[in-house]
């Protein structure tokens, strides 16, 4: 009998959990699984289904998704499946029930936040009790979810995410980089600073663009924003409104752009020089290790999972709002061309050995197959 699992995301969102759903699906299609999903209309995870070719049921919100409980129920039976892959707590309603009724489910729960507060109330001891494994992405979400979900601790599994290494490479075409920093608008022999992720207050742009104000006007640097800027794309605008009317008027007003959302970024993270990841508080950041994956050196934030991605070899890390240490860590990358480099490689080796897809859905698909 062939493998299959139901990926269900009952979310509206455009961040990086739905962008998992995506990828999860593309790399269990290539490992031979069969994939089935329940997903709300008009959402990216519906278009993420629909681009995979998977069969899915799609629902105008989660109420309907509830009232709907004994067709899906049908559903699974007609199509043999054992085990669902959830994404989002409020998942855990419906597979509390469905789990309820099809006593023989495994319910994995990957949890994309890890909470900060104990969810030990009634309701969460009986919905997280139908839960076989929850997957927590980081070591620093994996000691939350210990201490915070109503689970014995050998239920709760840490599984970082992954990086396709072959998409996500460095980029060894001196024309290529050239072409394409001249389509962004780069000047070619600028040290080229990105930060890719959407334009929202958690993102740390703002302390981003204070530390590039800070910078000495006089250095050869270009910096792009690479990510969402408007609501349809993930952004916040007057965020983004207010990171504009601090950059106007400055010295460095032509030399900072926001690009907005791309589909490019395979082709974009390849031509810059360093990244920076000003995030306060990221449960994993896959935005990392695609970028890392590109040869490139990080500078980020030393809170969330970022000390567990981003060793001393391939990057620096400072604190999230510490706008002084930020810019003395782009200053001395800008002007040392050789560290950039040495740390860029040291990046991409660390991906290939801890942080590829292929490990990661290997054991995704080791977990699936676990009896319960």
């Amino acid at each position: 009998m062939a493998n299959k699992v139901l990926q269900l995301c009952l979310s509206d969102g455009k961040g990086g959990m739905e962008l998992y759903v995506d990828r999860v699906i593309e790399d269990l299609l290539a490992e031979g699984w069969e994939v089935l999903g329940i997903c709300l209309k008009d959402t990216k995870v519906e278009t993420y289904m629909q681009r995979n070719g998977v069969p899915y049921k799609a629902f105008a919100s989660n109420g309907q998704a509830l009232v709907n409980l004994l067709s899906i129920r049908r559903w699974l039976k007609e199509e043999n499946i054992s085990v669902i892959h959830c994404h989002k707590s409020s998942d855990l309603r419906l597979t509390t029930l469905l789990k309820a009724l099809l006593p023989k489910l495994r319910i994995i729960y990957i949890d994309h936040v890890g909470g900060q507060r104990p969810k030990k109330s009634p309701y969460h001891r009986v919905a997280y009790g139908s839960v076989d494994r929850v997957l927590s992405i980081s070591q620093a979400t994996y000691q939350r979810n210990i201490r915070n979900l109503p689970l014995p601790q050998e239920r709760v599994i840490c599984l970082p995410h992954g990086v396709d290494v072959d998409k996500y490479q460095p980029n060894g075409d001196p024309a290529a980089i050239t072409a394409k920093r001249e389509a962004l608008g780069v000047p070619a022999d600028a040290v080229l600073i990105g930060l890719p992720g959407r334009v929202t207050p958690g993102k740390g742009q703002d302390v981003w663009v204070n530390a590039l104000l800070a910078l000495d006007p006089t250095l050869h640097f270009y910096a792009l924003s690479i990510g969402g800027t408007d609501y349809a794309s993930g952004g916040v605008e007057a965020f983004y409104a207010e990171l504009q009317r601090t950059i106007a008027g400055t010295p460095l007003a032509d030399k900072i752009t926001f690009l907005g959302h791309r589909s490019d970024l395979t082709d974009i993270l390849p031509v810059l020089d360093v990244v920076c990841i000003p995030s306060e508080n990221e449960a994993f950041g896959l935005t990392i290790i695609e970028s890392m994956a590109c040869g490139m050196p990080i500078i980020g934030s030393n809170t969330g999972s970022l000390p567990e991605l981003v060793d001393a070899d391939s990057g620096v890390l400072v604190g999230p709002f510490d706008v002084p240490a930020w810019r003395d860590a782009m200053d001395t990358l800008i002007r040392d061309a050789a560290t950039r480099q040495a740390m860029g490689r040291a990046a991409r080796r660390r991906v290939e050995e801890h942080f590829s897809n292929k490990q990661h859905v290997k054991r995704l698909m080791e977990i699936y197959s676990v009896s319960a």
